[in-house]
């Protein structure tokens, strides 16, 4: 399988990079990106986060989880729109379809659309008409009803970083509230992801969109969030978050308190999380469809 990645590639964007994360990790140089993702190379992450931009870290969590981890291989970008023409790629991949549609209409005099896969992963909850119906539209903060060309589409996380099993819990809450940046008190990896392992709840809630980074690193370090309104979530927004499960626990906390199966549930979100969210599984169902 060969896949042509299509972003703008200047800054991150969290649903293009994880796509784009699992789909090298499941492909490695088959999953060609047509401008380098430089910041998801663990060679120039430093450049990236200390000179490109600095003191602009904050804004995208330090860096964590996503950026910096992969190995800068060798890619043939060579001679891109040619290649389209010969259809070379079996997929081509939009990234992030409303901030880059390079080759856009060469893609669509060549493929079909069940082989052009458009990723929106936009706050809003907009579907594009420029791009809807040419190709498989995954809209991420998704409203509407699911079709063979409008598919729903979440956050996910690398598999590498999900704990092996429960760490033990110190404490009741993680020291992040979103939203008071006087509680945004790491910058490290480690001693943010161990704020949560030692937790039995990380805060966490709708922002600019239902779906948030911040919901999946709680659920990766063992950690339940806790998370009010998640009642509200449209059906078809962040679909494979285990959104029952933790409704109901979160629902008998605060009538009952901590719950006596609290390592069982905890254990059932960590196998979920392992079989649903991470960013190999999303790559896999983009590109060989339902898995």
């Amino acid at each position: 399988m060969k896949v042509l990645f299509i972003s703008r590639a200047e800054l991150p964007d969290f649903q293009c990079d994880m796509v784009f994360h699992g789909l090298r990790s499941l492909l490695g140089a088959d999953c060609v990106d047509s401008n380098p993702m430089w910041y998801m190379y663990s060679d120039m992450m430093k450049s990236y986060w200390n000179i490109r931009v600095p003191n602009n870290g904050k804004s995208y969590g330090n860096g964590f989880t996503l950026y910096g981890l992969l190995e800068n291989i060798d890619i043939d970008r060579s001679n891109i729109a040619e290649k389209i023409k010969n259809k070379y790629y079996d997929k081509i991949v939009y990234g992030s379809i409303t901030r880059c549609d390079h080759y856009f209409n060469i893609v669509l005099e060549n493929y079909e659309k069940s082989d052009i896969i458009i990723i929106d992963g936009e706050d809003n909850t907009i579907i594009d008409s420029r791009y809807y119906d040419k190709g498989i539209y995954y809209k991420r903060e998704l409203i509407y009803e699911i079709s063979e060309i409008l598919q729903p589409i979440n956050f996910c996380i690398p598999k590498e970083l999900i704990v092996d099993k429960m760490p033990n819990k110190v404490k009741d809450y993680a020291h992040i509230i979103p939203g008071d940046l006087s509680t945004y008190i790491y910058d490290n990896q480690q001693s943010y992801y161990e704020d949560y392992q030692q937790s039995y709840y990380g805060v966490t809630f709708k922002k600019g969109g239902w779906d948030c980074l911040r919901h999946y690193e709680i659920l990766m370090n063992g950690c339940i969030p806790f998370f009010p309104g998640l009642n509200e979530c449209p059906a078809n927004t962040m679909t494979l978050f285990p959104k029952t499960l933790i409704m109901e626990n979160n629902s008998n906390l605060i009538n009952n308190g901590l719950s006596s199966s609290y390592d069982n549930e905890v254990n059932s979100i960590l196998e979920h999380t392992r079989n649903y969210l991470t960013t190999e599984y999303t790559a896999k169902k983009l590109i060989y469809g339902n898995i």
